[in-house]
């Protein structure tokens, strides 16, 4: 029985470095499924103000730019960006146009499933043609909206925007809204071009 009990251990120590080393290698592998998770979380969240829960999208009837009766939920299945501004608008306004512009260029063949709308906030002066010689210089596809004063009353309070001097004093937020309908996010105007893209990368991902 001697050779047995001194030979056990020989016997034992690979058995016992296997076990060690799946352990480690289990251990290893939940490591790096944890940090998988946790980059791909990382990588999947927003810059922007996040609406949660998300809130269906009030719904908007006003007048395009071409004078067409314009409906919101003509844009169900695309994601929609709105801003809240008027033409006569010198620096938040244009800027903002010219950066949606920049970010819908960095996007490339997502740009097409954007829709991107500037709701008047001066309605005395913003009439359908003031709205589409403003637009002209940044994205064809942008839509500017107008219409009676009470229309536009309804539009600002339904997404809590407060308008005063003569549509001089606006909210400078982009409104985010995805496929669904649902209003997701804010972002503000002086948010970086790239913050923004990459938002709208996340909900164009999604179904």
């Amino acid at each position: 029985k001697l050779p047995v009990a001194i030979g056990a251990p020989a016997i034992v120590r690979p058995i016992m470095e296997r076990k060690i080393l799946l352990v480690g290698a289990n251990i290893l592998a939940i490591l790096l499924i944890a940090a998988g998770v946790l980059l791909l979380s990382r990588r999947e969240s927003f810059s922007g103000a996040v609406i949660e829960p998300p809130m269906p999208l009030p719904a908007i009837s006003l007048t395009d730019q071409d004078g067409a009766t314009f409906q919101s939920a003509s844009l169900r299945g695309r994601i929609v960006l709105i801003y809240f501004g008027y033409t006569n608008c010198k620096e938040e306004c244009p800027i903002t146009m010219a950066k949606l512009h920049q970010v819908l260029g960095s996007l490339k063949s997502g740009a097409d499933q954007i829709q991107v709308l500037m709701v008047s906030t001066d309605p005395s002066r913003d009439t359908p043609e003031a709205m589409r010689a403003f637009l002209a210089p940044f994205q064809p596809g942008f839509l500017g909206l107008t219409g009676t004063p009470a229309q536009l009353q309804k539009v600002w309070g339904d997404y809590g925007v407060t308008v005063l001097d003569d549509g001089e004093t606006h909210s400078n937020l982009i409104y985010v809204i995805d496929r669904r309908g649902n209003f997701r996010l804010t972002f503000h105007y002086e948010m970086a071009p790239d913050d923004i893209a990459s938002d709208l990368r996340i909900l164009l991902r999604e179904q």
